[in-house]
């Protein structure tokens, strides 16, 4: 007969052990959106600034916080099985992706125009968003959600929508700003259907 693991040891519940894996994982890919943007600082004499890339590095950078802070009630189904665990480490990954591609690889005294670094890699960086969102909606399923989920849902479906026309539209200035304006207003709306 095979012996159970047991749920805790010494006070210290599987749940814990795991969360701790989660919380190292997420203040990696944290330090990479603060690196990024003291990378920027450092190198301004010789970095072109573009107001695009600066919005959505914080977007970004907003919507990681964002699944740090829903993922506390799905924190007990992390025990469940292995595949429950490794399941809630793919957003994290999805979003050090996302900061290696915001963020060049700087190097000093090279000129580096975040306008042009920005529009050759739009492609990856929405396409990345959508499969992020596409995971939430997901994860809406796996988990027991909180909040107005269907509300929340629709939201994500949105940006499903968005981060795809914005893949495909890769080039277009204008269409990008549009569709910055309406991520924030979006992320703005997502906020609201939480619950408090």
């Amino acid at each position: 007969m095979q012996e159970k693991v047991p749920n805790i040891i010494e006070g210290f519940t599987h749940t814990e052990y795991l969360t701790v894996f989660s919380a190292i994982i997420f203040g990696y890919v944290g330090a990479e959106y603060f690196q990024g943007w003291g990378s920027i600082i450092k190198n301004r004499d010789h970095i072109r600034i573009y107001w695009q890339h600066l919005l959505w590095t914080i977007f970004a950078f907003i919507m990681f916080i964002q699944n740090w802070w829903g993922i506390w009630p799905r924190t007990a189904a992390i025990n469940e099985s292995i595949f429950f665990f490794i399941y809630s480490l793919i957003p994290i990954f999805l979003f050090y992706l996302i900061s290696v591609i915001l963020f060049p690889d700087f190097k000093k005294h090279e000129q580096v125009d975040l306008k042009d670094y920005f529009y050759k890699n739009t492609r990856w960086l929405f396409s990345l968003f959508a499969v992020y969102f596409v995971l939430t909606i997901i994860s809406s399923f796996v988990y027991d959600d909180i909040g107005n989920v269907f509300v929340q849902n629709i939201i994500r479906a949105g940006g499903v929508l968005l981060a795809a026309t914005a893949a495909y539209f890769n080039k277009k200035v204008w269409l990008h700003t549009v569709f910055l304006a309406l991520g924030y207003y979006m992320l703005i709306q997502f906020f609201l259907a939480l619950p408090t």
